[in-house]
């Protein structure tokens, strides 16, 4: 598939967004945020609310018809595209109110309510978004049982890191907690990733050529002309193929920079005597690794369509 830059924005600032959303709800209702955490709350909530944001405006130019994007919202009952949406549009304002208690009576039971609320709706959105993908049968690579999983864990993971850098800015440390936290998501996400690859990898094809003209098995068939003169749709966007030694060295970055850095990071914020440095730098090598590992997710896979034009899928 041809990776489109918009739902990659989607896909990575979302995650951010609606993870640091979750961490902040499960702090709260944990009742692990300190004292003089208003401001952290209150700042937290809003650069989350900005980086889901600027993922869900993304999705729209995705859209041919972006103007009839507000019909999104009325598939729910058989889109997860559209829950994704009403999912989203609906954390925004128990986020808010969650914040609000939080900084009006602290952690008392009202806010931890509502930050319990808040975990499971920014991760319902999560979930939602995923399940678009999980949800394509055409597509080996994303119709497994690891996107979802996959999904929500990449979104915990980098907002735990987003969560650390923004307490550090707030309080002077990450504190061993969210330190602990963030490394612990980022191992989990580099092997769930590396466990991801190996699935496709030794996957075997949806289906064949010759299968699709209903030859017996063990006979191999192609194509005598190309379908087409010129390019199409289905090519441009669903033929799209990326060279074996290209993702090789693409997944590499993807596991060094998404996930490796980061975990060496989060560990050097605790001890480090520029915590700051640290931690920031935990968060920029997660920003660029796993824009990387989505770009990969859509340029691996390939549609069930591209076999009327001879490819292996």
């Amino acid at each position: 598939m041809k990776p489109a830059a918009s739902v990659l924005l989607l896909t990575t600032a979302t995650g951010f967004g609606f993870g640091l959303l979750a961490w902040l709800g499960a702090y709260s209702a944990l009742g692990l945020l300190p004292a003089q955490a208003r401001g952290l709350l209150a700042a937290g909530i809003a650069v989350a609310l900005i980086f889901a944001g600027i993922g869900l405006i993304a999705s729209v130019f995705h859209l041919e018809r972006k103007e009839r994007a507000w019909r999104a919202f009325t598939q729910w009952r058989s889109s997860w595209l559209s829950r994704e949406g009403v999912a989203a549009v609906l954390t925004y304002p128990l986020a808010i109110a969650f914040g609000v208690a939080f900084w009006r009576d602290g952690q008392h039971l009202l806010a931890r309510l509502l930050g319990a609320a808040t975990v499971v709706a920014s991760l319902g959105t999560v979930y939602c978004t995923a399940m678009i993908y999980a949800s394509l049968k055409p597509i080996r690579q994303w119709h497994n049982t690891h996107t979802a999983p996959d999904y929500l864990l990449y979104a915990v993971f980098s907002g735990a890191v987003l969560f650390a850098a923004l307490r550090t800015a707030a309080l002077g440390a990450p504190g061993a907690m969210a330190s602990a936290v963030a490394a612990a998501t980022a191992a989990a996400a580099l092997l769930a990733k590396r466990a991801y690859w190996r699935h496709i990898d030794a996957q075997a094809p949806l289906a064949t050529l010759a299968a699709a003209i209903g030859l017996p098995k063990g006979i191999e068939a192609r194509p005598l002309d190309a379908p087409h003169f010129t390019e199409n749709f289905i090519l441009r966007q669903m033929g799209f193929a990326i060279a074996r030694r290209h993702a090789a060295k693409l997944r590499s970055l993807a596991l060094l920079l998404g996930f490796a850095l980061p975990l060496a990071f989060s560990i050097l914020g605790q001890f480090a005597p520029l915590p700051m440095a640290a931690t920031a730098l935990a968060l920029a090598c997660a920003a660029l690794g796993l824009a990387v590992e989505r770009w990969l997710f859509f340029a691996e896979a390939t549609h069930v369509s591209a076999l009327y034009y001879g490819r292996r899928i």
